[in-house]
């Protein structure tokens, strides 16, 4: 098949080369056998820059991933739709919902909105975002397969009780079925890659697994939420059990993950454990 790239673009932390920035949000790229798709785009402040530092033309991507619905996966959709020229962008249907947030303040309860800020029309009309929506898996490309709706179905993996969509003029828990990642067939065996799971890391890998027949996958990269605000939750011991029984040889988080979570980690996997910052990238 030949190598298969993964570039972190977009990431809360940063590494080299020089000026690589960091911001609370995801994106990544896969290129692989000469097809070129982004994962996310972060929120939009180092998009660019970054590309820019690595070297890549955003120009040049014709496939988008939204992972799901959220600002810090979206934001930059501008920087990869412009200059327009019709690039596809694959999500669920769910992405444009009413996303917010509760959160406790000082003040009391707060509600910021938390998705995306940009309207389908603007982004349709202004910047040519041809739109593919899609809730079942799909294979998207040669070796790319799309997740579409992940099942929940461990018991250990809890949905993130602070997201809401706003339903008939009320705030109500946010199922996230728009959460979806990527599998990669790659040399080295199957990657997964996910913008933050909420769905669930275990519960996307046994998606996977039923959709692929894989018994076993090389690599998983990206959001994790195994410990996100607030320090590891009961899950975490699980979701590593759970990691160990698929055989993976990589397990890079990122994002959402929490650096708790992720210190738990690397203590956990040692030579098979990767923090996938900024500007980070690793060949299969």
């Amino acid at each position: 098949m030949g190598t298969t790239r993964i570039t972190i673009l977009v990431e809360n932390t940063a590494v080299s080369p020089l000026g690589i920035t960091g911001e609370h949000g995801f994106s990544a790229l896969i290129e692989k056998d000469g097809q070129q798709i982004l994962l996310d785009t972060g929120q939009g402040m180092s998009l660019e820059n970054n590309a820019k530092r690595l070297g890549i033309d955003l120009a040049g991507i014709d496939t988008v991933v939204l992972s799901h619905g959220h600002y810090d996966h979206t934001g930059g959709l501008p920087a990869v739709l412009y200059p327009p020229r019709g690039v596809r962008v694959i999500a669920h249907p769910d992405i444009f919902a009413l996303k917010y947030a509760e959160l406790d303040t000082p003040l009391g309860k707060a509600h910021p909105f938390v998705g995306i800020r940009l309207r389908p029309e603007f982004l349709e009309h202004s910047l040519q975002a041809v739109f593919d929506f899609k809730k079942e898996f799909t294979k998207i490309g040669p070796g790319i397969f799309f997740s579409g709706e992940v099942p929940r179905k461990t018991d250990f993996e809890k949905p993130d009780a602070r997201l809401k969509v706003e339903q008939n003029g009320e705030l109500v828990p946010d199922p996230l079925k728009d959460d979806s990642s990527l599998l990669i067939e790659t040399d080295s065996g199957p990657v997964v890659i996910s913008g933050c799971a909420h769905a669930g890391i275990i519960n996307t890998l046994n998606h996977f697994a039923d959709k692929t027949g894989h018994q076993s996958f090389h690599a998983v990269i990206g959001g994790t939420h195994l410990g996100f605000m607030g320090g590891p939750g009961p899950q975490l011991e699980q979701s590593m059990q759970a990691l160990d029984s698929y055989n993976l040889k990589l397990i890079a988080v990122s994002h959402c993950t929490g650096q708790e979570a992720a210190a738990i980690c690397y203590n956990r996997f040692k030579e098979r454990f990767a923090f996938a910052a900024a500007g980070w990238s690793v060949d299969f």
